[in-house]
C-alpha cells in the first residue's frame, strides 16, 4: 500500500488526529500558564488583605457574583460552539448522508444556547449592578470626604 493511497483513504481521520494533537498540545502549554497566573493573582490579593489588616484598614469587600455571571456568559457560548464544530467535523469526516440538515440543526441549537447564555449573563449583571451600587453607597459614610472635587 502506497502512502498516497493511505492519505487518500484516511485523510479525514488523519486531519482529526492532527486537530486532536494540536488541541492537546495547546492545553498542555496554556493550562499551566493560566494556573500560575491565577495563583499569582490570589497571592497578590492575600498580600493586599494582610497589608490592610496590618495597617488597621477595613478589608475590601469581595463580591464575585458579577464576575461569575460574566464568566458564564463567556464560557457557555465558547463550549457550545466548540462542541458544534467538533460534531460537524466528525460528521464531515465520516461522510454522513444528511450532512447539511444535521449540521444546520446542530448549529441552530448551539446558537440558541449561546444566545440564551449571553442574554442571561447580561441580564444578571444588569440586575446585580444596582445592588452593588447600593452596597457601596452604604459602605461610604460621607461621600464628600471621598470626593476628588474638594
Amino acid at each position: 500500500m502506497d502512502i498516497n493511497d493511505l492519505i487518500k483513504d484516511h485523510s479525514g481521520e488523519l486531519v482529526m488526529l492532527a486537530i486532536g494533537c494540536v488541541l492537546m498540545g495547546t492545553l498542555l502549554i496554556a493550562l499551566p500558564q493560566l494556573l500560575r497566573a491565577n495563583l499569582r493573582k490570589h497571592e497578590l490579593a492575600h498580600a493586599e488583605r494582610m497589608k490592610s489588616l496590618e495597617n488597621g484598614l477595613p478589608l475590601p469587600a469581595e463580591d464575585n457574583r458579577g464576575r461569575m455571571a460574566g464568566r458564564i456568559a463567556l464560557l457557555v457560548p465558547m463550549a457550545s460552539i466548540i462542541s458544534a464544530a467538533t460534531v460537524t467535523s466528525f460528521l464531515s469526516v465520516y461522510k454522513t448522508e444528511n450532512l447539511f440538515a444535521v449540521s444546520l440543526a446542530i448549529w441552530i441549537v448551539a446558537g440558541a444556547v449561546s444566545l440564551a447564555a449571553i442574554t442571561g449573563g447580561v441580564a444578571l449583571i444588569s440586575r446585580l449592578d444596582p445592588i452593588l451600587d447600593e452596597e457601596k453607597n452604604e459602605d461610604q459614610e460621607d461621600p464628600a470626604e471621598s470626593s476628588y472635587m474638594k
